[in-house]
């Protein structure tokens, strides 16, 4: 694409769903995940496993530097960019592979107002910021494919590190990328191994980050789960204290959960047909079953040119889906179809065309024009409760909970409190400050048995639990909220 009405287009296609999307936005902080991500950018903190520094970076400045709305809100927007942005990449790539641009832009736009992209969109999420960094990977490797042009190897090496230091799933991109790179000759060349390595090292960079920000909490005792006795290395302020080379590569590589499963999944060939039955099911929420099927066929029509751009983005397109679905400690895995549904929205514009000259329609005719509405109502129709990603412009559940837990807590309780909620809590304590001389203790109450007595001695606990019949070995448990989650108070 080098036109100067492709950029326009390109403009426009991810201007107009970056206007969605933030008129769609949640306007304050949520729980789970979602929470941790907006305490963890704000307050300069460390998230969990692999510890996303990129998104974390970025993160900051990007909550630090607008001058308006809540700071959860300010992280959802720049998710919302992220998506908007990698919704005008679809087009930009859409044209490097030929499509007309009414059908690039039908596919950017099918892209952005899928179901997935737009629910992601609109929360803070690494896979947001991950999918920016994939698609310009693919991109500038594809421009190198084309020109080879050492800037662009440059270019997707960067980004490429960059993917990376935002989310381990970007590994799952090498492949394609490695077919892209070494299809030129040049890239043997010293300069160009030169620059694959620094761009790669410099988009890794953030990685520092963990580390030094881990000493540095600890060294100043930032954490204030550190004024409970508590160890270092709980969530929200400094998870994993990856602060040693020991602690920061068991953190990285995600040790402590079942990564190796995810990777296993490559090999366990009886789940193929799982695998695809999965990814169609994906395919057909975002696009439509119709769709689905154009999408089929253009990654056949790809593949049987025998191209290697084109076997490229469909490798882009499959590699995610058997890590996904074999990686057990995985939740709402619609976040990692995400790059998937990118790469299937150009799939789905090849086939249409190449389906268009089968049928003798020339472009921008009628008979096109009809075609053309009848993919774009496929997009429209596929999934209705898309229209209810504009309640949560109302959605104000983070507050509403906290406040909650202040009503049936004093001001110096220590509440200890699941994964789940726990984010939410610690947004109020952190970054809000709303949650008063109440102290946020991340997990359940048998993590803390040694501590506990201790803490009775000085102030009363609480716990906030999924359990609707918690029993703490030795504690007297009572019931004091029942409600999506149990509260209750401990005492002897």
């Amino acid at each position: 694409m080098s036109t100067g009405r492709d950029r326009t287009i390109a403009v426009a296609v991810g201007a107009f769903a970056f206007a969605v999307y933030a008129a769609t936005l949640p306007p304050s902080y949520s729980d789970w995940d979602t929470a941790e991500l907006q305490v963890v950018a704000a307050i300069f903190g460390i998230a969990h496993p692999p510890g996303c520094p990129a998104f974390t970076l970025l993160g900051y400045l990007f909550v630090h530097a607008l001058p308006f709305g809540e700071p959860a809100w300010r992280l959802n927007l720049m998710c919302s960019l992220a998506v908007a942005a990698s919704s005008s990449l679809l087009y930009s790539v859409a044209r490097r592979f030929g499509l007309q641009p009414l059908t690039g832009a039908l596919c950017a736009l099918g892209f952005a107002f899928a179901i997935v992209p737009w629910r992601v969109a609109t929360r803070a999420e690494v896979q947001d910021v991950a999918l920016l960094f994939r698609a310009l990977a693919l991109w500038f490797a594809l421009r190198w494919y084309d020109g080879g042009t050492y800037r662009d190897l440059f270019a997707a090496a960067l980004a490429t590190g960059l993917a990376g230091a935002t989310h381990g799933i970007a590994l799952l991109l090498l492949p394609s990328l490695g077919l892209l790179v070494a299809s030129r000759p040049e890239w043997r060349r010293p300069q160009a191994l030169a620059l694959v390595a620094g761009g790669m090292a410099l988009g890794l960079l953030p990685f520092a980050y963990l580390p030094l920000r881990s000493g540095w909490i600890d060294a100043h005792r930032l954490d204030p789960d550190l004024a409970l006795g508590l160890p270092a290395g709980l969530p929200l302020w400094n998870y994993g204290d990856p602060s040693s080379w020991p602690r920061f590569w068991h953190f990285v590589t995600g040790a402590d959960f079942n990564v190796r499963g995810g990777f296993a999944g490559f090999l366990d060939l009886g789940r193929y047909p799982y695998f695809a039955q999965q990814l169609g099911e994906r395919i057909a929420l975002s696009y439509g079953p119709a769709a689905a099927l154009l999408a089929l066929g253009g990654a056949a029509i790809l593949v049987a040119s025998r191209r290697l751009d084109g076997i490229a983005l469909v490798l882009a397109a499959l590699l995610p889906v058997p890590y996904t679905e074999s990686y057990p400690d995985l939740q709402q895995s619609e976040r990692y179809y995400l790059f998937s549904i990118w790469c299937v929205g150009i799939l789905i514009g090849i086939a249409f065309e190449r389906l268009a000259a089968l049928f003798e329609l020339r472009v921008r005719s009628v008979g096109w024009y009809a075609f053309a509405l009848g993919l774009g109502a496929s997009f429209a129709t596929c999934a209705p409760q898309r229209m209810e990603i504009f309640d949560q412009r109302h959605d104000r559940f983070g507050p509403q909970f906290v406040a909650e837990v202040k009503s049936f807590t004093p001001d110096d309780a220590i509440v200890v409190s699941a994964w789940g909620y726990a984010t939410s809590l610690g947004y109020a304590a952190y970054v809000a400050h709303t949650f008063g001389h109440r102290s946020v203790v991340v997990g359940g109450a048998d993590q803390y048995l040694s501590y506990l007595q201790r803490w009775l001695g000085r102030r009363p606990l609480y716990v906030v639990s999924f359990d609707s019949k918690l029993s703490v070995a030795g504690w007297k448990v009572r019931p004091v909220k029942v409600s999506s989650y149990y509260a209750y108070r401990l005492t002897k």
